[in-house]
This record gives structure tokens, sequence and C-alpha cells, in this order.
């Protein structure tokens, strides 16, 4: 048995195209000294399996295995007989393949397990030498169970007369579209969550509407928000300086309300907030200046019961206009910060607050994505530039305090980040995007801060660690602007399927249709990302197709997939029958009668797409692989492909215990020293 210990940078949604050109360009130091002093391809690429979207390649990662062998097979996992409702994929319960860490904690090393979306919760083998953190949601710990109070915006000014709610959460499609309507949840008897769309629609991208010097509702199209007055101050237990204005900013939906000031500087313009829980108080509980993020701010929330609990939240100033004057507030989503709920998200339970000791309560990394440049130069950016910090410095200290020997971490800026301007890293007028350097920038902005992590992170090759960089897909901005109504694993891919008649939505009285389906004349439907089903009889609650029908019927809708056109180019790029997808590793019962991907340049961002997929400004949906420190030939570049199942093979080998059992790929020998 080796000696070596491994940790695993795993950085969702890391192009190796866009991080290779940033690299030649010398912007990204830290990450060119690692592939300097280890092994990589030319062009960093890791072959990735498919679909190229986050539970399943995670859990690829982990395995070594292909979907078609661990069984999740998308976002979402498909309800067996039901084919409206989604399983959720992201608990180690949905996984059929052993994962590499329970191969290293059963040989006697300690292994963390760190917000490893897929596969990891709850713990996956006994041991006690396998400790995890999260993995019920991508964003960070914490982000699964600890909710106190959702994001909301505050819109402060002179012209507001009463406080009026506008905007609303929708459920955003994460590689492009929206699904509105009633979402359904529900908990079997092993606690496993599925959800139930009732209402259906597929859209195209939400159009930009903002325009410049346009002060109000610009925003709520994405996050709640609350317009109130903003008016001389009254009733306050303490002076308040000459020219400050009174405005409450509201949390709880509207529930309550935190007494607030803006004020002016000694020049007499108003540039800085005072926020107050209570206007007795004679300090604030924030001061925060124009532009200003501050990440982590206690908070003492009331639940629904009255019962009062602490939690964190972020806070931000989006905006100070002077003419007319207005100002924005933007309260970030609030976690719990008590010690008895975490047990719900990290093993052993003292690892919470060991973490806190280390590197502070767990921030927020802003989730709620959109196109105005605001959201992610005041917003996204700055909390995902205080989570690198954080994150590095929490997992650094657990390593020195917890002598862990193999370390497999996630942090999912780049996905995010890219989710929300991608779309708008391309010129388009249609969606008011004028400018595409604006969201370029972002894009690189957060390759800049992913670059420093790595940089926190390679102390540990001198002390005799190997580093292993990867991800689970990249992202790519889309060439074409219109896209189809097809390929998204968010929802119920309506448009195509119902234009080339195999879906077929209910009417109302008018013959207007509505936004259900009817299962009696519905033939095939295609619920999730790259996955079409037919409406089974004997497999499939509302069932109409003889099975006898049913390969004739596969034929016939791979002919028409081939066939459909957008402004009078394909847009299916490979459309197969399940029993032949297993040359993709997506076949077998988890996975759909057909399995198609779309054509290059009509792609979202990832996961309706090959692994192989490029697209503008330099992008591409493969993943990254750099591996370095000991036990890895410096300096060394592969020719072989290395895919994404080769990972946890390799990381086996390197600490010389055995491959995990259900592993379909190979131990990437080149790379290493012995």
């Amino acid at each position: 048995m080796s000696d070596n210990k491994v940790f695993v940078i795993g950085i969702d949604g890391m192009d190796p195209k866009m991080t290779r050109r940033m690299v030649d360009e010398g912007k990204l130091p830290n990450i060119k000294k690692l592939i300097e002093q280890g092994s990589t391809r030319k062009d960093l690429v890791l072959l990735g399996a498919m679909p190229t979207i986050t539970p399943p390649m995670w859990t690829t990662l982990a395995t070594g295995a292909y979907p078609s062998t661990h069984g999740i097979t998308c976002y979402w996992n498909q309800h067996p007989t039901d084919l409206s409702r989604f399983e959720y994929a992201f608990e180690s319960t949905k996984c059929q393949a052993e994962q590499v860490w329970n191969c290293i904690a059963e040989a006697g090393k300690k292994v963390l397990v760190w917000t490893w979306p897929g596969a990891s919760w709850p713990p996956s083998h006994p041991s006690e030498n396998l400790h995890v953190v999260g993995g019920m949601a991508p964003m960070g710990p914490n982000m699964a169970g600890c909710d106190l109070d959702k994001e909301m915006m505050t819109y402060a000014a002179l012209t507001n007369q009463q406080v009026v709610q506008r905007g609303k959460a929708e459920l955003h499609g994460g590689a492009g579209c929206v699904m509105e309507g009633k979402v359904e949840e529900k908990q079997d008897e092993t606690g496993s969550w599925s959800a139930t769309f009732d209402d259906v629609e597929n859209k195209a991208w939400p159009l930009l509407d903002h325009k410049e010097g346009e002060e109000s509702g610009e925003f709520a199209d994405f996050i709640p928000t609350f317009d109130v007055p903003l008016h001389e101050p009254k009733g306050w237990a303490h002076e308040v300086p000459d020219g400050a204005l009174e405005f409450p900013v509201v949390i709880s939906n509207g529930m309550k309300q935190l007494p607030s000031l803006l004020l002016k500087n000694a020049e007499g313009v108003y540039d800085h907030v005072e926020i107050y829980m209570s206007k007795k108080d004679s300090e604030p509980w924030s001061v925060l200046s124009d532009g200003e993020y501050l990440p982590v701010r206690v908070i003492e929330m009331v639940k629904e019961d009255g019962q009062k609990i602490k939690g964190t939240r972020s806070v931000s100033i989006m905006k100070i206009s002077q003419e007319p004057l207005s100002v924005q507030i933007d309260m970030g989503q609030c976690l719990d910060i008590t010690t008895d709920i975490k047990e719900a998200t990290w093993h052993p339970k003292s690892l919470y607050q060991q973490t806190v000791d280390i590197a502070g309560y767990c921030p927020v990394a802003n989730n709620i994505g959109g196109g105005y440049p605001e959201m992610l130069s005041r917003r996204s950016l700055p909390s995902w530039n205080y989570m690198h910090k954080w994150q590095a410095t929490a997992l650094l200290g657990l390593i020195e305090e917890n002598d862990y020997d193999a370390v497999f971490t996630h942090i999912h800026s780049c996905d995010h980040v890219g989710h929300s301007c991608w779309r708008w890293a391309k010129t388009r007028e249609c969606y008011g995007n004028n400018d595409e350097k604006v969201y370029q920038g972002f894009l690189e902005e957060i390759y800049l801060q992913c670059d420093e992590y790595v940089g926190r992170l390679m102390s540990l090759i001198d002390k005799g660690w190997t580093l292993i960089l990867t991800s689970d897909h990249g992202l790519l901005c889309s060439e074409e602007d219109e896209l189809p109504f097809l390929g998204e694993g968010f929802v119920m891919n309506v448009g195509v399927m119902s234009e080339l008649g195999y879906t077929v939505l209910e009417k109302d009285t008018n013959g207007k249709p509505l936004h259900k389906i009817d299962w009696s004349k519905t033939r095939a439907v295609a619920p999730r990302g790259n996955h079409i089903y037919i409406n089974l009889k004997g497999r499939n609650d509302n069932g109409i197709v003889d099975p006898a029908d049913k390969y004739e019927l596969e034929r016939q809708i791979i002919d028409d997939l081939y066939n459909y056109r957008l402004n009078g180019k394909r847009v299916v790029n490979i459309a197969m029958r399940n029993k032949d997808a297993v040359l993709l590793g997506m076949s077998g019962p988890k996975c759909g009668d057909i399995i198609y991907f779309l054509e290059e340049g009509f792609n979202r961002l990832h996961g309706d797409a090959l692994s192989t997929t490029e697209g503008y400004f330099g992008t591409s949906v493969s993943p990254i692989f750099v591996a370095a420190g000991k036990g890895v030939k410096a300096g060394y570049e592969l020719q072989r492909q290395i895919r994404e199942v080769d990972i946890a093979p390799t990381v086996a080998a390197i600490m010389g215990v055995r491959v995990p059992e259900q592993a379909d790929g190979a131990v990437v020998h080149q790379i290493l020293v012995d």
C-alpha cells in the first residue's frame, strides 16, 4: 500500500479550452505552474462522459463508471413508471457503483469528501475514516436543508409611495429554459425526493429588458423585489445625520422590515447605507458603501412558529442613483448557523464547528443568476471571491487538524457564473445585449479567481501530496441566437416533440393548448435532457403504445429528429436507441428509450451537447485534467485520450488501494513515475 496522499481540486464547469488560452496569455500563473510541474495533454482536455451535466458526471469521476453503470443519468432521474415525475439525483443512495473514497476508507486511510454533488451524501461507507460534507446541492456546504430566508431585493425611491412586491422567483432551467407552473414535491418512505411538473412550458432565454437609466424593476424578473418609500426619518431613538433619508430593507418575504438610512458623504453625495434591526438601536446591524459586498453577517430570524434562530446572509448595494434618488439593496439567502441542524449535512457532526473555528461561518455564493451586469459585478463575483478564499482556508485547516490521506473537493464557481452570463458573451441584439466584452470579462474574472484558489492549495505539493485538477464539464457560448425547444435537462421538453406530433397538450374550450400533457394521445415525451421515452403500455402509468410497435416508433422518432430544421439548419447531432447508446455509456433501465444530443451551435451551455462540442469565444463542453505532485511525472505531455472514467482508477493506483468494483475506466499509467 502506498503512503501517497491525493487532493482532487474539482471546479464545476471549468473549460480546458478557455483555461489553455488564458494560461498561454499569462493570466493564470498558478495553473501554468501546476501544468509545468505535472502531467496533462497539451489541450488540457479530459474526454468527458455524457450527459455533460453535474450529478452524473461528478458520480462518474467518483466511481470510474459510466451513467449506464452507476445509474445517475441526468440532473434528475426518471421515475420508473410516471413519465411526468422526476427523482432527485444528488443522493448517494441513487448510485449503483462503488465510490473510490470507499476503497480508500476501507484500506485504513482517512478521507474527506467536500460538497461533491452526486454520490457523496449520505455517506456510503460505515468506516470512521470517511468524512463527508454536503453534496445534496452544488452551491456549497449548508445549501441543502439550512435555508431560513430567500434572497430578495429592496428598491427604495422618493417616487415610491408604499411597500409593493414585484417580481417572482422562477424555476430557471440551468441550460436555458424556464419551467413555470406548479411544482409538486413528494418524499417516499426512504426519504428520497421527487417532483412532478404539472404545468409544462418550454421557453427560450428570458429577454433582457434593462435599459440604461431605467431605475425601477430591472432586477424584478430574477429576484423577488420590494418597492419601498424613501422619506424623511421619523421615530429614531438616536440623532440622525442631516440630510439622511429613511427606508425599510425587506426580508422574510415582506414579513419583516429593517429600518435603514441612506446617508451623504462629506461632499454631500449619497453614498452609503446603515441598516438597523430596530430604530431603538444605537448601532447599525450593517454599514456599507455604494458597491460594497458584505459576505457573512449574522442576523436573528423569526420562524413561522415564532421561534428565533440565528443565521447568516450577505448584504450588498447594487446601485445608488442620485437623480432621481434611489438605492437598491440585495439581501442574500439566509442560512441557519445553529449546530443542531448540521448533522443533516456534516459527517461527523463535529466537522461543522471545527470548520467554523478554522474559517468562520459558511458563506453563500449568491445563486440566482441573470443578465444584468450589476448582479455579477456587485453580487455574484464578490461572493465567489470570498467563497474561494474561505474554502481554501477551511480545507487546509481541516487537513492540518485531521491528518487526511485523501480529499475530494468541489466548488461551483465557473459553472454558476457561466450560467449567469454565457448567453450574453456573444452580442445578441435580440436579447438586448450589445456589448459581449462585458460578459466575457466576467467569465475571465471567475477564472482568475479559480487560479488564485488553485494557488492557495498548491502548498500541498511541497508537503508530498498529489494534486489533480478536474471538472465535470465545460460550458460554451452558443453560436445560434434562436435555440430549439429540446435538450433542456430541467423541464419537460414539449416544443419540438409537440411540433412533431408525439407529445400532445390538452386544450381549453376555445381550442387553445394548455400547459398540461394529454397522456391519452401522447406517444412519446422528452422529460429531461437527452432522454426520450415511449409512452409504453405495461410500463408507464398512462401508456398507450403497444410494445410490439415500440421499435418502429423509435425509428420514426429518430428519422424525424434528424429531419427537424430550425432556420433551415438541422438541430439534432445524434439520436440512437437505448441499446445502441451503450457506446456512449447511456443505456439500460435508467436511461430513455432514445438518447439524443443537439447539433453544435444550437447548444445552450452544457447538458444538451456531446462532450466534444465547441462554441463561441473559444469555449467547449469538455472537462479539464491536470495532475502534479508526488508520484506524477513532471513536465509530461500526454498523447493518450484520458477519459472521465479513468480518474477514480488513477486515484486508486496512486494511493495503492483497489479500484472501485464497477469502474469502467483504466489507470492513466503513462503519467505515473512508477
